[in-house]
C-alpha cells in the first residue's frame, strides 16, 4: 500500500528530545511495521537533549539550515544534504549554529521509536 503524507499534516510528538518532531511516515499511518521517518525542526540556536537508544538505529538527513552534531563526544558541522548514520547505543545530541534560521532535518528510524527507548545521557 503506498500512500502520500504531507508532514505539515502529521502529529507532533509530545515526548522527544528536544524540537518539533513530526511523525509523517510510521505504523499508525502506513503500512510499515516497525520503519518510520519524521521531520525535525530546531528553533535559532536550540538545542537537543544528549541521548541514545538501545533499540533503534537513526539517520539523520539535513534539508534545511547550519547544524552542529555531537556523536559520543565529538561535535561535527552538518548542513544541507548531508546525513549522518546513528548506530543503537551511541549518544547523540543536535545544536542548531544560527541565531536567526531555523533548522530542518529528516529522522529515519529502525525499528520505530518508542519514548521507553530514549535515555538522556549526562551533558
Amino acid at each position: 500500500m503506498s500512500i502520500v503524507i504531507n508532514w505539515r499534516e502529521t502529529r507532533l510528538l509530545e515526548d522527544g528530545c528536544g524540537g518539533s518532531i513530526y511523525k509523517v511516515v510510521d505504523t499508525d499511518n502506513s503500512a510499515l511495521i516497525d520503519l518510520e521517518m519524521a521531520m525535525c525542526t530546531f528553533a535559532p540556536s536550540e538545542v537537543s537533549m544528549r541521548h541514545h537508544h538501545n533499540r533503534i538505529e537513526e539517520i539523520y538527513f539535513f534539508l534545511e539550515g547550519d547544524a552542529e552534531i555531537r556523536i559520543d563526544e565529538t561535535w561535527k558541522t552538518v548542513g544541507s544534504d548531508d546525513a549522518v548514520a546513528i548506530p543503537r547505543g551511541v549518544s547523540h545530541q543536535i545544536r542548531n549554529k544560527s541565531p536567526t534560521n531555523n533548522l530542518r532535518f529528516l529522522s529515519v528510524n529502525s525499528p520505530r521509536w518508542l519514548s521507553e527507548d530514549m535515555i538522556i545521557d549526562p551533558a
